[in-house]
């Protein structure tokens, strides 16, 4: 049979007489402090919210974590084959740059 809280303090109190012992009175204070703990739901309902806040910003955490990550590799990996280039890739490079343009070498003289 499932007991209200009045029910086990006044069962506890009968048992320890006018006198109760140290054992009585902890038993007393246990099952107030049990009973009262369950009062709590505000509290209870504000730790949820605040436990699935810190879920959804691990979420986001992880995902630009693994972006960053990937970034990193993939810009890692490029700048490792800016060493190991073969000579035919270095050809077509400097073939799709831009000729420079020729300098002049009139002198100041004969333009004027």
């Amino acid at each position: 049979m499932k007991r209200s809280k009045e029910e086990l303090l006044n069962a506890v109190r009968e048992h320890g007489g006018e006198t109760p012992d140290d054992f009585t009175i902890a038993m007393l204070e246990d099952i107030a402090d049990s009973f009262n703990d369950g009062d709590n739901s505000e509290e209870i309902e504000s730790l949820r919210s605040a436990n699935a806040d810190l879920t959804a910003a691990n979420e986001s955490l992880t995902t630009a974590s693994a972006e960053l990550q990937a970034s990193y590799d993939s810009l890692k990996k490029a700048y490792a084959d800016r060493f190991t280039l073969k000579e035919e890739d270095v050809e077509e490079e400097t073939k799709d740059e831009p000729a420079e343009e020729e300098v002049s070498t009139e002198s100041y003289d004969s333009i004027f």
